[in-house]
């Protein structure tokens, strides 16, 4: 029975990197990571901007708490501009966001949800918790799907410890 509901759970949270069935990690999923060996990671920097995959819309990594992130819950304020002739921010689109963090080694992302809400306006938009919860590598895909705008981009940042 356990195991059925291990596969239940296990893979609609996809979060157990050691084994287990449970969100708790085993301790070499805690070791600490070589970031510096690491090619796949942005370097961070408040500012950073990553153009959508589809060239639609730039994403913009305004604040950053703890900075730069680290394991646990980070908050983020990013901002959301159109491009082109018509480049402007995008306001009032919070519920047309989606971010998912992914940690592609482990194959894994957080069971952690996170809320977008409209920081101050003026496509500017608060991501909390993104909840990083072991070091190595972490993508963070963020994406819309709003008035026949569809883009992404993928903020990839590695915590050593």
């Amino acid at each position: 029975m356990r195991h059925l509901l291990f596969l239940a759970l296990g893979s609609s949270l996809s979060i157990g990197c050691g084994g287990g069935g449970d969100v708790t990690p085993d301790a070499d999923d805690l070791a600490p990571y070589n970031c510096a060996a690491e090619t796949r990671a942005d370097t961070f920097s408040l500012g950073l901007e990553k153009m959508g995959i589809n060239g639609l819309v730039n994403f913009k990594l305004l604040t950053a708490n703890p900075a730069p992130p680290a394991r646990g819950d980070n908050d983020w304020v990013i901002e959301v501009d159109s491009t082109g002739a018509s480049a402007a921010p995008m306001p009032g689109i919070g519920s047309d966001l989606k971010v998912v963090p992914y940690m592609p080694d482990h194959q894994h992302g957080t069971p952690v949800k996170i809320h977008v809400t409209d920081a101050q306006g003026q496509g500017q938009y608060e991501l909390s918790p993104v909840n990083l919860w072991m070091p190595g590598l972490w993508q963070t895909t963020i994406s819309i799907d709003a008035n026949g705008v569809k883009d992404s981009a993928v903020f990839a940042f590695c915590l050593a410890s």
